[in-house]
């Protein structure tokens, strides 16, 4: 009689290229579309507004008067910053979840930097924010500024977790 050898379970880690693609993959693409478009989306009208508010003189005085009321001299600068950025996260949002689409192990490495990038800078414009604000509203302001982190960073949490799963990793590998 032949003797076969005993049966070994597969290991799940290296047949996964046999195996569909993890649904995540494709819900996380369109997801960093969605939202890289509404960033981009949203960044134009925030350009938008800026420049109609620099047109009329009375309302940019205005403004700035309510803006000093509530923060103190740098915040302007903190708005640029963080407008600017936001609208490069929102770029690499975007491109990654063309990537993601494609099955390119690039739209999920990029996605997990985006998604390290997005929480650092959810929390530097919370103490931005934090460390901006005066007068009467600077306690509204830090506890919306905290509940806004902790909104910020659901997404690009979810985005590490998901992305970094076995299945994923050796789902995308090249």
């Amino acid at each position: 009689m032949e003797q076969q050898p005993p049966h070994q379970a597969p290991n799940p880690y290296t047949v996964v290229h046999d195996a569909p693609k993890p649904p995540s993959i494709k819900v996380f693409g369109i997801l960093n579309i969605v939202f890289g478009a509404l960033g981009l989306i949203c960044g134009g009208v925030g350009i938008l507004f800026f420049i109609l508010a620099t047109q009329s003189s009375e309302f940019a005085y205005e403004f700035e008067k309510a803006l000093s009321a509530q923060y103190t001299q740098g915040y302007m600068t903190l708005i640029q910053f963080t407008f600017c950025f936001g609208v490069i996260l929102s770029l690499i949002l975007l491109v990654c979840g063309t990537g993601l689409l494609r099955g390119q192990n690039w739209g999920r490495t990029g996605s997990l930097g985006y998604a390290v990038l997005s929480i650092l800078y959810s929390i530097a414009s919370t103490i931005g924010n934090i460390m901006l604000a005066k007068g009467f509203t600077a306690g509204l302001i830090m506890i919306f500024s905290c509940i806004g982190l902790v909104i910020g960073v659901i997404y690009p949490v979810c985005i590490l977790i998901f992305l970094t799963r076995p299945n994923v990793v050796e789902a995308l590998r090249e």
